[in-house]
This record gives C-alpha cells, structure tokens and sequence, in this order.
C-alpha cells in the first residue's frame, strides 16, 4: 500500500507540468504577438517578435531588481531598476497600436540613454559596456544602411562620451559593492553579445536552409516543366500527325469506294456476259476461248475487289487510330466488361469458323470495385487483345495434330497498389524475342498480307497510356504463350 500511495503524485505531476507547460507557452506566444497584424511580412513579424520579447524579458529583470532593492540602503540602484522598468514599457504601447519603427527606435535610443546616465552615476558599474551591444541590435530591427551606421555611431560616441565623462565628472554616487555589479554587468554583457550573434548565426542557417529548399523545389518544378513542356511539344506532333493522317485517309477512302463500287460492277458485267454467251450460238472453240477470258477477268475484278476492301480496312484504321477520344470517364465495373467482351470475341470467331473451340478461363477479383476509365475506349482494347490471343490460338491448332491442343484463352483482374492490372494470356504461338518491341508501333504486324494492319494493338496502346495514364506490357515465349497486362490508374 505505501508503495501505490507514493507513486499517485508522479502520475499527477506530469500532466500537471505538461498544463502548465503549455499554459506558459500559449502566455509567451500571446506576449510577443502583441500588436502584431496579420498582414505582415516573415520579416516584420519577426521584428515584432524580438520588440515584444526583448521588452518583456527586460521588463521580467528590472522587476526582479526593484524587488530585490525594495528594501535596499542602496537606494540609487533601486530608483535606476524602477526608471528601467518605467522605461521599457512605452515600446510595447507603441507595438499594441502598431507603430513598430518608433518602437524599434524607442527601444535603441532608450537603452542608449539609460546605460549612459548610469554608466555616469555608478561609474564602476561596466553598464558602458552595454552600449557596444546596443550599437549591434539596430540590425535586428531595420534594413536600411543609414539607420544602421547612424545608430552605430550614435551608440559608439555615447560609448566614448561615457568614458570620457567618468574620469570627469563625480556625483559622488559610487557604493562600496561596485566591484559586484561590474561582473554581474560584464556577464551580461558578453551573453547579450553572445545572443545577438548567435541570433544572427541561427537565422543565417534558416535562410540557407530555406534557399536550399526552395532551389530544390525550383529544380524540381523546372525539370516537370520541361518534361511538361516535352510532352505538350509530342502531344501536338502527334496531333497534327494525327490530324495529317486523318486527311489522308479520308482522301483516300472516295478512290478506294469507287474501285470497290466499280469492281463489284464488274463482276456482275462478267456474270450477265456469261449467261448472254449461254444464248449465242458459239461453236466450241470460240465458246470455250470466250468464258475463258471471262473466267479471267472475274478472278481479276475478285482480286481488285479483295485489295480494295483491304485496303478501305487499312484506311479506317488509319481514321480510328487518328481519332481523338471524346468519352468520358466514368465508374465502371471492369470485371462485367471484361466478360462481356471476352463473349463477343469468342462467339464472334466462332460466327466464322464454326469449328473452332476454345477454353476460356476468368479469374475476376470480387473486391475489385469500379474504376474510372472510358467504357468504350477500354472495350475496343479488350476487343483486340481478346481478338488476338483467339487468331494466335487458332493458328496454333491448327499447326498441331488434332485432339493433341487445348486452345485456351484465361482472363484475369486484380489490384496492385495503386493500379488495377488485367492480365490476358493465351497458349498460341506466342510472340518472338526478335519483334517484341516492335509490336506497338504503327502498321507492324506478325500477322500474313491481308489478314491485319497493324495498328490494332498501336491504337490499344494510346488508348492506355494517353487516354488513361497507365501501360500496357506484354510477356511472350514463341511457341508456348502470350501474355499482355493493362495497368490502369487505380
């Protein structure tokens, strides 16, 4: 039981000393912010610190004195310590309605004043050094040079004039105890000096500091300038490349129609010849000779049809890809996406090739929640990559014996950080080493003439990192897989 009961005032005492700690605080940082306005600058503000403080601690020591004194037979030191603490308390009336300058001034030539007369009166006391540090503080307060060199001057004649009229002047006010009030001065003397510099050491290491960080954040916000600037300078080449093939391509498509229109044409020509030919009387020779010339230019107009409508694909290509994105993002669930894309895809190729079969695989995380992307735009990248990985797959099996391949296609999303990743892997033929990095770049193709154009996977490629602000990666081993990863800003 003593040992519990002792313990209880420890418990107490530090909250009590944190209260009153903070009280303290709060009281001093009250005091030196009196008259301070809220408009003033770094520097102002500070000067109104130091005014305020510097009078309130001298206020603090002369009080001490003139209680000490009260009761003194030294009766001149206890009217200079009241006539101190009378005289430092104008400045705080000057700082309260806002008059700093004449503060600053008041405080200085106040201190000058003081420590002259007493310096004359107690002779011995060592107060004369006072006004070397007095020459000093000016600097604390103003900027301007001729303030500075003029309160200089003033306190170093003062200083001289001090000396000159202790060896000349006696008001026979010396007391025996001078010896103890010159060291007590002279102590003083040396920590004001020491505050002073070391005050002016302290804020040289902040400015420094501070110049130091704000040449950094300069570095830095230059440096994201200029890639700023880089990016914009890209951004308009690409524009106007865009805008360049956009023209082109629309110059392009009229001819391109009319030779689609026109082969079409042709064959029906060579079809009506034939069944005209049918009603001729022709001998064999001639006939035979006759739809052999037909037969030849039909497989001509077939052909000049199949180029044209690969190339009129080439040209809406080039207009898709040229096309700046006008949706706008917006919560979407990516895992319904996702899967209705991975349908279409499938039942798409499967529209053209009935036999074709493969296994699709999902593995959507259930807490992944909604991003905010561009339906659209995100399902035209899906649509392609999903397209891709079936071409791959169906080409594989169709390398391979029958029943020794599973075409599969597996489909995943997930969360990575601060990303949202889906990742689509097929077991095709995989891409090679040689061409990996080629394969977002406008117009390259893995694919034969006439079965791509190479601008699906270039197109995806600016929908993710331009449109969206994430990347699109890619994994390969020919011959065994393919794996591409979209990131996308979580």
């Amino acid at each position: 039981m003593p040992a519990i009961a002792s313990s209880r005032p420890k418990r107490v005492s530090q909250p009590m000393l944190g209260h009153f700690t903070r009280l303290v605080a709060m009281l001093w940082r009250k005091a030196i912010n009196l008259g301070a306005l809220p408009t003033l600058t770094v520097w102002q503000l500070k000067r109104v610190h130091l005014l305020n403080g510097i009078c309130w601690i001298t206020l603090g020591i002369y009080a001490g004195y003139v209680l000490v004194f009260f009761n003194s037979p030294d009766w001149l030191t206890f009217r200079i310590c009241l006539g101190g603490l009378l005289l430092h308390l104008p400045p705080l009336v000057l700082n309260y309605y806002h008059r700093y300058d004449a503060s600053a001034y008041y405080n200085i030539l106040s201190v000058t004043l003081l420590c002259s007369l007493i310096a004359i009166a107690r002779r011995y006391d060592g107060v004369e050094y006072f006004l070397i540090t007095n020459s000093i503080v000016g600097m604390l307060f103003f900027r301007t040079f001729w303030k500075l060199a003029l309160l200089f001057l003033l306190n170093l004649g003062a200083y001289f004039g001090v000396r000159h009229a202790m060896q000349t002047v006696n008001l026979h006010l010396y007391v025996p105890d001078g010896l103890y009030f010159y060291n007590v001065n002279v102590v003083l003397f040396f920590l004001t000096l020491f505050l002073v510099v070391y005050y002016f050491r302290i804020e040289n290491f902040r400015q420094e500091m501070l110049l130091t960080h704000q040449n950094e954040t300069l570095a830095q916000s230059l440096e994201h300038l200029q890639a700023t600037q880089a990016q914009l300078v890209q951004q308009e080449k690409l524009a106007s490349l865009g805008a360049l093939t956009a023209g082109i391509a629309h110059e392009i498509q009229n001819p391109l129609n009319f030779v689609n229109n026109f082969s079409e044409v042709g064959l029906e020509l060579v079809a009506e010849l034939r069944e005209t030919l049918a009603q001729e009387n022709l001998s064999a020779d001639d006939r035979a000779a006759a739809l052999l010339v037909l037969q030849d230019l039909a497989q001509s107009q077939q052909k000049v049809h199949e180029h044209a409508h690969r190339a009129g694909n080439i040209v809406q290509a080039m207009l898709q890809h040229s096309r700046a994105s006008t949706g706008q993002r917006q919560p979407t669930n990516l895992n319904a996406l996702c899967d209705e894309y991975l349908r279409l895809a499938y039942h798409g190729l499967r529209a053209k090739d009935p036999s074709f079969n493969a296994t699709l695989t999902t593995d959507f995380a259930l807490q992944l929640g909604e991003v905010n992307i561009v339906p659209q735009d995100i399902g035209r990248v899906l649509l392609n990559l999903f397209n891709n990985a079936f071409y791959a797959v169906q080409q594989k099996a169709a390398l391979l014996p029958a029943g020794t391949y599973r075409p599969t296609l597996a489909v995943s999303t997930r969360r990575a950080g601060s990303e949202v990743l889906v990742q689509v892997r097929d077991n095709g033929t995989g891409i090679p080493a040689a061409v990996l990095d080629q394969i977002f770049h406008p117009f390259f193709t893995t694919k034969p003439p006439g079965e791509g154009t190479g601008l699906g996977l270039s197109l995806s490629y600016d929908i993710i990192t331009k449109g969206h602000g994430g990347r699109l990666t890619v994994q390969s081993e020919a011959g065994q897989y393919c794996e591409f990863t979209v990131h996308l800003p979580g």
